[in-house]
């Protein structure tokens, strides 16, 4: 694949920017499916990032984009990330679990459940190995590099950097802040994930523009991921209380009485650990 060459100014068309981050996206996706390919540590997470990455880009230009051609873009990048979801939320909760284990833990409860979690990751990872080297990702791989040589853009695309760059950051950042202005520390968990999914949009948004922007954005983006990384530990604790709590109701189905207490303390000990993320969250939030 042919490199972006051009070096954007502030004055350069907002297209130019279009091309450079769709091909610096679809090189980094088919960097982590070969890594993929070759067993490599963090390759399935490093292919759920990448799918990422490209479906906020599209998102982020969405209004510069003619046709509906990043559509099905973003509906097969959905897909992939998806597809290695399982095995990666997996390999994270197993992470959990070992190192917030302490010595009033049930050793050989504790090493039940780390075993089924690691035979559930082994074939989630097998399910997103499999994906990963499947026709759809070599199609959609294709379809990547073919709109990222000549994207099908609006006339606005044709606009300076300058003066439409500004804009879609500030959208996406004032999208954070209205939801993240309305979290309580009793908020549901669900919209808690949502504004981990908004500050993780505005780090990308401010990634992709920092190649024009310079300083502003890249500040932008380091505060982005500061509430990311917090909203991110939150994010693990929620999901593995939850997958334990599904692993406990099994145990009960099953009579074991001693294992399904264990678990249900595992639940209760992730559930605990939210309240700590959300008070730092908040203070660093509405910090002046």
């Amino acid at each position: 694949m042919v490199e972006s060459a051009e070096k954007l100014t502030p004055g350069s068309p907002v297209g130019s920017l279009v091309v450079e981050a769709l091909l610096r996206g679809t090189q980094r996706l088919r960097r982590a499916i070969a890594m993929v390919e070759n067993s490599e540590d963090d390759a399935i997470h490093q292919v759920r990032v990448s799918c990422r990455r490209l479906r906020s880009d599209l998102k982020l230009f969405r209004k510069l984009l003619a046709g509906d051609w990043a559509d099905s873009l973003r509906s097969d990048l959905s897909w992939l990330a998806a597809s290695c979801g399982e095995a990666r939320d997996l390999e994270v909760i197993a992470a959990l679990v070992r190192d917030n284990a302490t010595s009033e833990d049930d050793p050989d409860h504790l090493a039940a459940i780390l075993t089924t979690l690691t035979v559930g990751l082994d074939r989630a990872a097998a399910r997103s190995a499999d994906a990963v080297a499947g026709e759809r990702t070599a199609a959609l791989l294709s379809s990547l590099e073919k709109a990222a040589g000549k994207p099908k853009l609006k006339v606005k695309a044709d606009l300076p950097c300058a003066e439409v760059l500004p804009q879609l950051l500030d959208a996406a950042r004032e999208k954070f802040n209205e939801s993240a202005g309305k979290l309580k520390p009793w908020t549901a968990d669900d919209d808690w994930h949502e504004v981990r999914l908004l500050a993780k949009q505005v780090r990308y948004a401010a990634d992709t523009t920092a190649s024009v922007l310079g300083d502003e954005a890249k500040e932008i983006a380091v505060q982005a991921a500061r509430f990311q990384e917090l909203l991110g530990q939150h994010q693990d604790h929620c999901a593995a209380a939850d997958a334990l709590h599904l692993l406990a109701k099994d145990a009960a189905g099953q009579a074991d009485a001693g294992l399904s207490f264990s678990l249900g303390r595992l639940v209760e000990r992730h559930r605990a650990a939210r309240k700590p993320l959300r008070e730092e969250f908040l203070t660093l939030y509405h910090r002046p």
